[in-house]
């Protein structure tokens, strides 16, 4: 009955080969999105804020997570208990520092040790804001991890100035960064609507009133012209009746994210469903998930979609060829 609607059930952390343009495509993605996002942030003014502001007695609701949160030793804050707090100057040489890296990664320069440099630094920045500011920024978390994602790639994986590209070559060594970039975000999902329930309850769509939002974004809007970008959005999404549906329907598909682990052929649709939502909370509040967005681009079926175009049966698991072969 399932795969009749379906199709087959089939496991996507089983090897088959993937075109290395996929991989492509994660890198060139998570370097923009990362240089994107650090272009934006300014991080001067935590220079400017006194080591108290970083402790625990300053952050009460960070620190009742956690007795020292993970992030305090994973971004190398300890080393603040040892020297003096960055300068103005330091942080502006970080930021600077990531940014060169993150482009270097872009133009397929050094990419391994791009990441990984961009990784540190830019994961030492986020980690100081975030002790700063008490809270957990989620597209940060995924940007980090996908940083993370393309500084252990295959080497093969990786395209480089100077070296041929081969956006068409197929192999089962493409296969794990795109497996393992769908895990993360089916996770990401699963466990966004599995703390709804942890939260609030299985009731959770019935008393969200994302209505409430809208129209208080259209009221904002009339003081702040940028905080409501599409009014009409934001109308429509006042209705309580409308507002509830797509609640639920956000509710029962992020529960239902990592189906798309076991039917491949249902992953589009997830993956689109999340990036409608993501740009709908950008056009209606303003607050744009980019970072999570773009993952759910990059994990769009691209070999599935040049074989159609390029009239090519599918790629089947456990081999390294198509199964018709243009060559």
């Amino acid at each position: 009955m399932i795969a009749r609607l379906f199709g087959p059930v089939d496991f996507y952390g089983r090897p088959r080969p993937v075109l290395a343009l996929h991989c492509y495509i994660i890198q060139a993605g998570a370097f923009a999105v990362a240089a994107y996002l650090f272009l934006s942030w300014d991080f001067s003014s935590l220079a400017l804020l006194p080591p108290d502001a970083f402790t625990r007695a300053a952050r009460p609701l960070l620190f009742s997570y956690w007795r020292t949160p993970w992030f305090y030793y994973t971004t190398f804050q300890f080393i603040y208990d040892f020297v003096p707090s960055p300068s103005v100057q330091m942080l502006h040489l970080l930021q600077m520092v990531t940014l060169g890296a993150l482009f270097s990664g872009l133009l397929g320069i050094w990419p391994r040790a791009a990441a990984w440099i961009a990784l540190l630094t830019g994961s030492h920045l986020v980690g100081r804001f975030l002790l700063a500011g008490d809270t957990m920024d989620a597209s940060t978390t995924v940007m980090l991890s996908m940083l993370l994602l393309v500084a252990i790639f295959p080497t093969r994986a990786y395209y480089r100035l100077g070296r041929k590209l081969e956006p068409l070559a197929l192999s089962e060594t493409f296969h794990a960064p795109v497996f393992i970039l769908l895990l993360y975000m089916d996770a990401y999902y699963f466990y966004s609507g599995l703390n709804k329930i942890t939260d609030w309850g299985f009731g959770w769509f019935l008393d969200a009133r994302l209505d409430l939002f809208s129209i208080a974004a259209i009221e904002q809007s009339l003081f702040v012209s940028t905080w409501s970008t599409a009014l009409w959005l934001s109308s429509l999404l006042s209705n309580a009746t409308l507002a509830t549906v797509v609640a639920f329907l956000v509710f029962i598909l992020e529960l239902c994210a990592p189906i798309a682990l076991f039917l491949p052929r249902l992953s589009p649709f997830f993956l689109m469903f999340f990036a409608a939502m993501h740009l709908s909370i950008y056009l209606s509040h303003s607050y744009g998930y980019w970072t999570n967005t773009a993952a759910d681009f990059m994990l769009l079926p691209y070999t599935l979609i040049v074989a159609w175009l390029m009239g090519l049966r599918p790629a089947k698991p456990g081999g390294d060829k198509p199964a018709a072969d243009a060559s």
